[in-house]
């Protein structure tokens, strides 16, 4: 993990160092171990570093080539390190040393622009090529190494948080509408923007080029929606799927350092740490490399400690339960300030305990089980594919399979329901669609949102826009798939990338290896899911999971944790004086009543309250942003600076 950030001035004015200087300042916490930069005519290349591979202990960022006329920075690691030196000493090339700098750099002499698609791992990366006097930037394909930049036509200026780029004085600094549109009515599809004006985002998947008369974006990977995977049996399947896992989980162990095992109880970090034990009975010295850590929440529903125990009691491995330590206002305040940007999620807050504990014990980095849920838990819409199939008796089986999975609409309608949602839907036109929700007089627009605010940011053709999709072999396939470009998720995937980089930690996550998302999607559906969502995860993991974890169906829900952070006598005097509602962005009566009526139904345990928890945090976020940064205050007039730990609210 590092940080990277720099300027280009395409017009040939010369790069000031000072200013060089004062961006990766800004940045210092993402890299402890070193700090450097280059200069070159109008371009230069800022980098700080995190050691936390052995490898990375003799690389020197930023990289340059024997002539000089290539500069190379990147944040993140090469996970198909041993396939890519193969190939580029085929082609002859001779590696000076085993840095993923070199790797990277030589993978562009040979590939040029398309060598991001030989590439697997987490990265940003930027390079400056003197010959073809361009800039060449790129991102992995889920977005897990964060690049933004701001283009002002004779100015290109890059970072891996916001920040740095404030310290130039032409990067604008007004509020985005249409992104703020999108957060308030928590339907967040947009990838290339930020909560500012001018200020983008690289989006995942996607390089970049920019040199005078040019800045143009490629997307360089997709699924390729052709791709099925058949075998003969379910066993052939989940040895297959065993092997990516297995290889997904030893590519990331490089660190010269102890690895942290973020471990939830759940079935994916579960299938990481077993895995881990699995390998370290036959390398006992492996033994003492690897800690588990742990969130307990005694007393409440998301308390997984009974699976944790189970886990940790197969192995040898040193566990760390850590106690819940509520977020309190001040902290999300904090967020804001030192990153310019929305909060972290109140259950990502709480990881920060976890994290400073795996800091605190000499790890670098933390591995967790992130991706399961979105590559392996199968899809709803393969209602769709039944019914088009007409196997009615086996889609009648997964709807009574599915009701543990989703929950009832407070107040249902024909649209709310599973088999007409996922299943006939979407096979119908979109002109019948759009005629069956004026008939149920059911919008996309939330109550809240202003309406002039979602007609000016041109809302619902931005959410038409964004639903980029390859033609796929099914309607489950490319549900999956829309994981890889989901806004919100994209943007939840930044978020703990930034809390852990505050921690001097590298988040790894095997899950999200492209070898196994790409084996996922080509799938059948049945061996996703099969009787139980991510089937061939169990199957795979049969012999080595404990029998509790293996077989449970549902999920911890952190809506408590979301509620609890809310319902607190300073927050509802912020729902009771919203500046984004005097903006005239959000109707602030509707909030207050959503407000209400979560505390209601919280307090008197009415699982309801649940459906007002994420678009009520969204606002939250939106608000506190927006007061702190713009209007220049932190808190009403009065407002008590006391947090509850354990909030009761009677509205």
């Amino acid at each position: 993990m590092s940080g990277l950030a720099g300027i280009y001035h395409l017009d040939g004015k010369p790069a000031d160092p000072a200013l060089l200087q004062r961006m990766i300042h800004r940045i210092a916490h993402r890299g402890p171990d070193a700090s450097d930069y280059w200069i070159k005519g109008s371009v230069g290349i800022g980098h700080v570093m995190l050691h936390t591979t052995s490898e990375s202990l003799d690389e020197r960022q930023p990289w340059t080539d024997e002539t000089g006329t290539l500069c190379l920075a990147y944040d993140g690691r090469i996970d198909n390190r041993k396939d890519l030196a193969l190939s580029l000493n085929a082609a002859g090339f001779h590696l000076r040393n085993d840095t993923d700098a070199e790797l990277m750099l030589r993978a562009y002499q040979h590939w040029g622009e398309s060598c991001p698609e030989h590439l697997i791992g987490d990265f940003a990366l930027v390079i400056w090529d003197g010959r073809r006097q361009q800039l060449f930037c790129a991102r992995d394909i889920l977005g897990l190494k964060p690049l933004y930049y701001c283009y002002q036509g004779t100015t290109f200026c890059w970072a891996s948080e916001l920040p740095p780029l404030f310290e130039h004085h032409t990067t604008p600094r007004s509020p985005n509408e249409a992104m703020i549109a999108e957060f308030l009515s928590g339907t967040v599809v947009t990838n290339t923007e930020t909560l500012y004006e001018g200020i983008s985002r690289l989006e995942p998947a996607h390089s970049l080029v920019v040199r005078p008369g040019r800045c143009e974006t490629r997307r360089y990977w997709t699924i390729d929606p052709h791709s099925q995977i058949e075998y003969a049996n379910d066993d052939d399947y989940a040895q297959h799927f065993y092997e990516l896992f297995s290889k997904a989980v030893q590519c990331r162990l490089r660190s010269h350092r102890p690895i942290g095992l973020e471990l939830s109880g759940g079935l994916d970090s579960s299938s990481v740490v077993s895995l881990l034990q699995a390998f370290s009975r036959t390398n006992p010295q492996d033994r003492n490399r690897f800690q588990t850590f742990s969130l307990i929440f005694p007393g409440l529903p998301c308390d997984e400690r009974a699976f944790i125990d189970d886990v940790t009691a197969q192995g040898s491995f040193p566990s760390h339960h850590i106690p819940p330590q509520p977020p309190v206002l001040t902290s999300f305040l904090d967020d804001v300030l030192r990153y310019q940007d929305l909060p972290d999620h109140p259950n990502g807050a709480m990881n920060n305990s976890l994290r400073a504990l795996a800091q605190q014990q000499g790890c670098r980095v933390l591995l967790t089980g992130s991706g399961g849920d979105e590559w392996l838990s199968g899809s709803f819409f393969h209602y769709a594919d039944l019914l088009r199939r007409l196997k009615l008796g086996t889609l009648l089986r997964r709807l009574h399979a599915d009701r543990p999975l989703y929950c009832e609409s407070p107040s249902p309608d024909l649209f709310s329901l599973p088999l007409v949602q996922f299943g006939l839907l979407p096979l119908l036109p979109q002109s019948c669609r759009n005629l069956g929700k004026k008939l149920f007089k059911r919008t996309t627009i939330p109550d809240w949102i202003s309406p002039e605010l979602w007609r000016r940011t041109h809302m619902q053709e931005r959410i038409r826009q964004a639903s980029f999709s390859p033609p796929c072999s099914s309607y489950a396939q490319q549900d999956l798939f829309s994981s890889t470009v989901h806004g919100l998720g994209i943007h939840g995937t930044e978020l703990d990338e930034r809390a852990a980089s505050f921690f001097g930690l590298e988040s790894r996550h095997p899950l999200n290896d492209q070898r196994i998302i790409e084996f996922a999607l080509a799938l059948p559906e049945e061996q996703r899911w099969q009787h139980k969502p991510k089937s061939i995860l169990r199957k795979a993991m049969g012999g080595q999971l404990p029998t509790s974890v293996r077989e449970r169906v549902l999920k911890a829900d952190f809506s408590c944790i979301f509620a609890q952070a809310l319902l607190t006598e300073s927050n509802a005097a912020i729902f009771q004086s919203l500046s984004v509602a005097s903006m005239g962005w959000v109707d602030g009566g509707q909030i207050w009543t959503a407000y209400q009526t979560m505390a209601r139904c919280y307090n008197r345990g009415d699982e309801t309250y649940r459906f007002h928890v994420a678009p009520l945090w969204m606002i939250f976020g939106v608000e506190l942003w927006y007061r702190t940064l713009f209007l220049k205050h932190r808190l009403p007039p009065d407002l008590p600076t006391r947090q509850e730990v354990a909030p009761s609210y009677s509205a």
